[in-house]
């Protein structure tokens, strides 16, 4: 007969070092979190140069529409990364309590957050695109493009939720 005690015992210690390999998703969460934080500082910081170009050159200045757009992008980055942060925690640590449309169940869900920002962040790109652009046919194309790229990713999320 065979001694099942040798196998039974890795066995174990193969499980007990994959579920301690969840600390590499704690590890990608804090490093997540810690350039979230760094995002919203450098956000903070094209505030006060939006506020300076505001002063300097007045409200009817087209580039402050354009460094306006500039905030929201890095905001929209700084919210996606705290949302990556979190979801991976929720998805590999721990639950958290978080508000019912934040709530991440699957790698679906945080894939599904990032792409909608993605859009998000591609239509502010084009709006600045709009504002600074000299050639109408550069804008065209741009938004040709921008249209494809969201348009695929609403494809991808179309086929999540159906799945």
């Amino acid at each position: 007969m065979v001694d099942e005690a040798p196998d039974m015992h890795r066995r174990e210690r193969i499980a007990r070092l994959t579920e301690g390999s969840v600390v590499i998703a704690g590890v990608g969460s804090i490093a997540l979190f810690a350039t979230a934080v760094v995002t919203f500082g450098w956000g903070f910081a094209k505030v006060w140069s939006f506020l300076d170009l505001l002063f300097d050159r007045g409200a009817d200045n087209s580039l402050a529409i354009v460094k306006l757009l500039e905030v929201i992008d890095i905001y929209l980055l700084g919210a996606v990364l705290l949302i990556l942060a979190v979801g991976l925690v929720e998805l590999f640590v721990t639950s958290v309590n978080l508000p019912a449309w934040l709530e991440i169940h699957s790698l679906s869900d945080l894939k599904g957050k990032l792409i909608d920002v993605i859009q998000l962040v591609a239509a502010i790109k084009f709006l600045e695109k709009l504002v600074t652009a000299q050639e109408p046919l550069d804008v065209l194309w741009y938004a040709l493009a921008v249209s494809i790229v969201i348009l695929s990713l609403l494809a991808v999320r179309w086929v999540q939720k159906k799945n």
